[in-house]
């Protein structure tokens, strides 16, 4: 029998944890998993929510420590979970303590340290759990599992709308516009690029520093910045080729929901150790540091459909194996299982 699971987290209005919180809750819940939601009162995320058929419960986590433990502890004991998920650093010292396991979402760029008093660590890549292995995690308390990417088919955006032409090339990213993400290096490379147009969905603390490098390289007009959005197959699907990179290494996620949506993958940097995507085969990896390669690199493939139909293929066979949204629930289902059994006996 699947335990239930209380699901916690801070969050902010947007951004991509928040995102694959409210995919991974919504889909858990159309499959049978009964879960207790605990969030910060964010009214459109609440509403989602509530629309897709679950009752959350919205805290305030910023009052005092501890009138927040003992309302949660009221509910835990109400609900009697298996296990809780804590999806934010800020939310971890809320929920230890309690008698239920806690399974704490961890990724880089954030605090290890807060994390000490889970039971267990998800992550989502080979790269983050070596990272934290090498920080003296046990590796039978570290989990990897894929997140759930949008996977919903949409009618494309109609280009006209987002004053782009029809028939000019269109690359297409998406992502939390930080440095290490950096998106810098495909705007330098549309510079090389007269005739291509670049739509990029997300926002950060660098998209003021981005908008001012499109404008100083004199290709904002064929750059449309796009903030969170929630018709990405819409936006994948008017698009011609899905271009990922990352400074500390290619997000493996940013590429299984462009294949998700069949585009061709452009990764620019280095895959990280582990990753799903390799080299050449259903990905076009060219080096971060050299922009007349990476400009070479998409110029041909532009211009060589029989090399985008063997990377959507390849994609797709790629996202098959392990990525579709039965098979990343059965996953997250059996993790559920496992640690609520482990740490009940």
């Amino acid at each position: 029998m699947d335990p239930r699971v209380l699901q916690a987290i801070t969050g902010d209005p947007i951004g991509g944890t928040e995102r694959f919180f409210e995919r991974l809750v919504t889909a858990l819940h159309r499959d049978g998993i009964q879960q207790l939601v605990m969030l910060r009162d964010v009214p459109d995320r609440v509403t989602r929510l509530r629309a897709a058929g679950l009752h959350p419960v919205t805290m305030k986590y910023e009052g005092l420590s501890f009138l927040v433990r003992r309302r949660i502890r009221r509910y835990v004991n109400s609900f009697q979970p298996g296990l809780v998920v804590a999806w934010t650093p800020d939310t971890v010292h809320h929920v230890t303590g309690m008698g239920v396991p806690v399974l704490g979402r961890w990724g880089i760029g954030k605090p290890l340290e807060a994390y000490r008093q889970c039971q267990h660590l998800l992550v989502h890549s080979g790269y983050e759990q070596d990272t934290v292995l090498a920080q003296g995690w046990p590796r039978e308390r570290v989990h990897v599992l894929p997140p759930l990417v949008e996977q919903t088919p949409l009618p494309p955006v109609p280009r006209k709308t987002l004053f782009t032409p029809e028939q000019a090339p269109l690359l297409f990213a998406a992502g939390q516009m930080t440095e290490r993400r950096e998106f810098a290096t495909i705007l330098r490379v549309m510079q090389r690029l007269p005739e291509v147009y670049l739509w990029i969905a997300g926002d950060g603390p660098e998209r003021d520093a981005l908008e001012t490098i499109a404008y100083e390289l004199g290709i904002k007009p064929r750059v449309r910045f796009l903030g969170w959005r929630d018709d990405l197959g819409a936006l994948y699907a008017a698009s011609d080729v899905v271009v990922c990179t990352g400074r500390d290494g290619l997000p493996d996620h940013a590429a299984i929901e462009a294949w998700a949506h069949d585009k061709p993958v452009v990764g620019i940097g280095q895959p990280e150790p582990h990753s799903v995507i390799r080299v050449n085969e259903n990905a076009l990896v060219l080096p971060g540091d050299d922009l007349v390669t990476i400009t070479q690199g998409l110029k041909w493939l532009l211009m060589e459909p029989n090399a985008l139909t063997i990377l959507i293929n390849a994609g797709r066979e790629t996202f098959a194996q392990g990525y579709m949204v039965s098979q990343i629930l059965a996953r997250y289902r059996g993790l559920f299982e496992h640690i609520a059994h482990v740490d009940a006996t």
